[in-house]
């Protein structure tokens, strides 16, 4: 049967207590401050940032999701009504505020309860599935250690289950293992004898704007309801023809974040059954998300990138696009690429490749460096090379076709002829592609193998590694073919047709961008702009410089010095200039063996040579 395409959605956190805090430093900070006032709103903060990721990913050729879920846009419709469920499938309670037990007892926290789902659910499944095995069971010992680790070296609580409840709070929860789904919002400012908050500081007045309105008093979600409520919603909105398969994220993620969202999902959906139960028993449980991805850290240096140690590299500065150059805490940053005057020179394409076959695998640290980030520039280029030339070679011949050099030239000369059959070299070129092709499609999707009983197994994992040396080998073999082509006349242009083709597919597959994917078509019109006007200004400059030579010769009445100097800067546009933009010059008019019309041809952009005073 005829399937959907798959389906991508991203959830956005953009109201939590560190956009709060900011939003608020904002305020203290910038109180007179136009520029920055608008962001005292912690909304508007996360609306600033989540613009400038999405100019980063779209900078980066990173594919937009096909729905975007914001927090603070489904917390009364779609989180609320989540949490009511699983308070009536009694697993979650409500701690009260102030410790009141009251008749106000409903209005306060609410708190996951392990205990009371693993109670429920009689054993057919457990709570942290995603969890080491020590943290899932023995959580007191392994939370304080690892809350210990994270006061010193980490930017955020993402490893424990504490979003900054007061002492009293975390007093009150049933078990360790308990966290928040819905979290209070304080009405009053703390008095000097209340409880201070975890990190020694009293508790925040949380503006109204991220209040909202539940059976338990204004507050705001828990970090780990947000994602299993949203999905929830998703799941029913698209019932009819999708389901969801796989979820993925950072490997800090996995445990208590990940697990705690299998848990509530599937309290969630124990509560909708003991609601529907009509006496039969309980259903098998079904898993929630079959599938996970967890992607590893990036490190420098041997050290975790963070913001805390300033070890940073920005997407925009690896790109060049920011001239910023704060401390990173001796990171070496990119810088090249900014100078780089290649026509085809494309830093997030550099990064693409590091990422897909030089970082190691996508589940373990990926460690960046300058060094790796110039590797990887290196290759790149070399697949630039080959579909540049590739592609300038059948462009000759195919010119030489059109030209009449196949049915009216008089000469006999096999030089000047052009012939469909394949030899030896085409055949091999022909072969090793499809090879190159079919491993390429392994290394990104896996492969399944027959036993001699008849039974099947399977890998099915990214190797990126795997996938970028088949490329490279492919690109040199394509390289010595068209090399060979220029010397041994005449050959047919199918074969390297479909080695060019094949290379294309494959970039575009893995999302390189029309830079590197279109390198050597002369109408890809993205390229076209960028390097047409990087040709009109060098144009510019040349002219500028051989008239001012010319001027200065003419008023010092020296003519040949004047003359020298034309003829250097005519050497300097044809040795340095136009083969940094792409082009070189060709004597005699001849390209690949053919008579051409034109005095140049495309070739592999170069870098510029430096002058001794730069």
């Amino acid at each position: 049967t005829t399937q959907p395409r798959p389906i991508y959605a991203m959830n956005i956190t953009d109201v939590d207590d560190k956009i709060i805090q900011r939003s608020m430093e904002i305020n203290d900070n910038n109180s007179t401050s136009s520029n920055k006032a608008s962001l005292s709103n912690p909304l508007a903060l996360a609306r600033y940032y989540e613009m400038e990721f999405w100019q980063d990913m779209d900078s980066l050729n990173v594919l937009r999701p096909d729905i975007v879920c914001r927090v603070s846009e489904h917390v009364e419709q779609t989180i609320v009504p989540y949490i009511e469920m699983i308070l009536k499938g009694g697993m979650a309670y409500v701690i009260p505020e102030d410790g009141d037990d009251s008749a106000q007892q409903q209005r306060g926290s609410v708190y996951f309860d392990v205990r009371a789902f693993e109670h429920v659910t009689e054993g057919r499944t457990k709570y942290g599935k995603l969890a080491p095995d020590v943290a899932s069971s023995d959580f007191f010992s392994w939370d304080d250690d690892e809350s210990n680790d994270n006061a010193s070296t980490s930017d955020d609580d993402s490893n424990n289950n504490d979003e900054g409840e007061s002492p009293s709070q975390l007093r009150q929860k049933r078990d360790s293992r308990d966290f928040c789904l819905w979290k209070y919002r304080t009405q009053s400012p703390p008095s000097p004898s209340s409880n201070l908050a975890t990190n020694n500081t009293p508790p925040m007045i949380e503006p109204a704007i991220v209040s909202y309105s539940s059976p338990w008093g204004p507050g705001r979600p828990g970090w780990h309801v947000e994602c299993s409520a949203m999905i929830q919603r998703l799941s029913m909105d698209f019932q009819s023809t999708h389901k969801f398969q796989l979820h993925a994220g950072g490997i800090d993620l996995k445990f208590p974040h990940h697990s705690n969202e299998i848990a509530q999902a599937e309290a969630f959906h124990e509560a909708m059954t003991i609601k529907d139960d009509d006496g039969q028993g309980r259903r098998h449980f079904e898993e929630w998300i079959p599938n996970w991805v967890h992607t590893g850290h990036l490190y420098v240096k041997g050290r975790k990138m963070s913001k805390s140690l300033k070890n940073f590299v920005t997407i925009r500065e690896m790109l060049g696009i920011s001239t910023n150059n704060n401390d990173k805490g001796g990171v070496e940053t990119t810088d090249s690429h900014q100078n780089q005057n290649s026509a085809w020179s494309c830093p997030s394409d550099d990064f693409r490749l590091w990422c897909l076959g030089l970082s190691g695998s996508y589940r373990g640290p990926a460690t960046y460096s300058k060094d790796r980030m110039d590797e990887a520039r290196v290759i790149r280029t070399k697949w630039v090379k080959f579909l540049i030339e590739g592609q300038q070679c059948l462009d000759e011949w195919k010119t030489a076709e059109n030209n009449g050099h196949d049915y009216y030239d008089t000469d006999d000369s096999a030089s000047q002829q052009s012939t469909k059959v394949w030899g030896e070299d085409e055949l091999q070129l022909f072969n090793q592609v499809t090879q190159s092709g079919m491993k390429c499609r392994e290394a990104l999707v896996g492969r399944c193998t027959t036993n001699t009983d008849g039974s099947t197994r399977g890998s099915f994992d990214l190797d990126g590694a795997s996938f970028v040396k088949e490329l490279t080998k492919l690109a040199d073999l394509g390289l010595a073919y068209v090399q060979a082509a220029s010397i041994h006349k005449p050959r047919p242009g199918e074969p390297l047709r479909f080695a060019v083709e094949t290379f294309r597919r494959q970039l575009d597959l893995v999302g390189f961008t029309s830079y590197t994917v279109n390198a050597g078509i002369s109408n890809t019109l993205e390229h076209a702009s960028s390097s047409n006007a990087d040709l009109l200004d060098e144009i510019a400059a040349f002219r500028s410089a051989i008239r001012s030579a010319t001027l200065n010769g003419i008023r010092s009445k020296d003519t040949m010095a004047a003359a020298k100097e034309v003829l250097g800067l005519c050497d300097e546009l044809r040795d340095d200039i136009l083969p940094s933009l792409g082009v070189e010059l060709v004597d005699g008019k001849v390209a690949n063996g053919v008579d051409s019309n034109r005095a140049w041809r495309r070739c592999s952009p170069r870098d510029r040579i430096p002058k001794e005073d730069e």
